[in-house]
């Protein structure tokens, strides 16, 4: 009998082993945060996993408004019972402006009609001027051809999110009135979400301009911009 006891005591506790061993406590930061697992929605902030003997994994997936979602494979033979996880700020969005907030000029060529009685030398110079006050290098400044085009300016943040921004200038030949000045002006942002990808590949446009640049335009439309 006592035997008995004994085996059954050793199978109870090989069950409460293979139990713990097989459920996982994972938590969230923000803990508004959505937890998915293998795709679907289960939980805010904390969640327990209980896998059974034919999984091996299960894909776990964090969003939250303001913060970059993060994707993890999680595996059962994982060592430990409880996992903290933290989201990082979006900061590309929170540090930009897009169609939301009212601003939808990224990567889109606007016109600049000039003042009356501007020549091209001035309107050239404070072109140049806006452009030297903004970036850090100007890559094509062909005066003839009424064209400026500045390198990338990057953006590095600390979640690893890259966004890159240049400006372009050109001029507008003819118009509806041969009087005016005008150019095209355009405000390129791309974003890059992977610290670890560092070319060309790695950038797709973004529909959003930062906010440190927001005001080019109103710089040139400042300064060149006709009222009327």
């Amino acid at each position: 009998m006592k035997k008995i006891l004994l085996i059954a005591l050793a199978i109870v506790s090989s069950m409460v082993m293979f139990a713990r061993k097989n459920t996982k406590t994972i938590h969230v930061i923000p803990e508004n945060a959505t937890i998915y697992v293998n795709g679907s929605e289960v939980g805010n902030g904390s969640y327990t996993i209980t896998f059974d003997r034919h999984t091996d994994f299960v894909m776990l997936k964090f969003t939250a408004p303001g913060y970059m979602q993060k994707v993890v494979k999680l595996l059962k033979d994982n060592p430990k019972e409880t996992l903290d996880y933290r989201l990082y700020e979006d900061e590309a969005l929170t540090q930009s402006l897009g169609s939301s907030d009212g601003v939808d000029i990224a990567n889109k060529w606007m016109t600049i009609t000039c003042k009356k009685g501007m020549t091209e030398d001035i309107v050239w110079r404070r072109l140049m001027g806006v452009a030297m006050d903004n970036f850090e290098n100007v890559e094509v400044r062909d005066k003839a051809a009424g064209w400026i085009k500045t390198a990338w300016r990057d953006t590095h943040f600390e979640s690893g999110q890259t966004v890159r921004t240049r400006l372009e200038v050109r001029i507008v030949v003819g118009g509806d009135d041969e009087g005016d000045l005008s150019y095209k002006i355009r405000v390129s942002s791309e974003l890059n979400e992977d610290p670890n990808c560092g070319g060309e590949q790695c950038f797709v446009k973004f529909p959003r301009v930062l906010r440190k640049f927001y005001d080019v335009l109103n710089d040139l439309q400042t300064s060149i911009g006709s009222n009327n």
